[in-house]
């Protein structure tokens, strides 16, 4: 009798050691899914790898806002000009500008069956201004309804004339990019 209680007892205590490593490495696996899966519909990615960046800007020398109250409706996959988002400016000769852009909107994105992400970018002569999310900046994400949101990029030009501007694309053809109340502020710092 004691030799089938204590065979039970050990199978029992295995199982319970096999349940316990198999949730282990479960929760394990899940964790690193979740280490590299981006949230934001981009490719995944192993986390950070480049330090954040500072830019230094001294006293404002000029802004120019743009407003627009019209909605605007993509669908487009590929980065294109948000009509009206865009400020042409130069800088003088022997001098450099600290340029900083706020975008304002009220946008929603979907909903659709296919996964929504709708991101936008900002570009200085046709470069990304920092923080440059690689085309995957998302300024929303499954939610037909309309919400603020923000973003504000950065970047230092040296002298000459220069192009900014706002992009905007979705991540599939079937999501509905609705943008309107916006706001495109251009800073110009020493």
């Amino acid at each position: 009798m004691r030799r089938i209680i204590r065979k039970r007892s050990l199978r029992r205590r295995a199982v319970a050691g096999l349940v316990v490593a198999a949730a282990v490495a479960g929760t394990a696996s899940i964790a690193i899914a979740q280490a590299v899966q981006a949230p934001d519909g981009g490719p995944p990615h192993a986390g950070a790898v480049d330090p954040p960046k500072t830019t230094h800007c001294a006293g404002l020398v000029g802004s120019t806002v743009i407003t627009q109250n019209d909605p605007m409706v993509t669908n487009e996959v590929e980065s294109h000009r948000l009509p009206g988002a865009v400020k042409e400016f130069s800088v003088p000769a022997g001098q450099t500008r600290c340029i900083k852009l706020l975008f304002t909107a009220e946008t929603a994105c979907g909903p659709s069956a296919a996964p929504d992400f709708c991101y936008v970018r900002a570009l200085i002569d046709n470069q990304p201004m920092d923080p440059d999310g690689t085309q995957f900046q998302a300024i929303d994400s499954e939610d037909g309804s309309a919400s603020a949101h923000a973003y504000e990029w950065v970047k230092r030009v040296g002298p000459g004339n220069h192009v900014i501007e706002l992009q905007r694309r979705v991540l599939v053809p079937a999501t509905q990019f609705y943008i309107d109340d916006w706001t495109f502020d251009v800073q110009q710092y020493l």
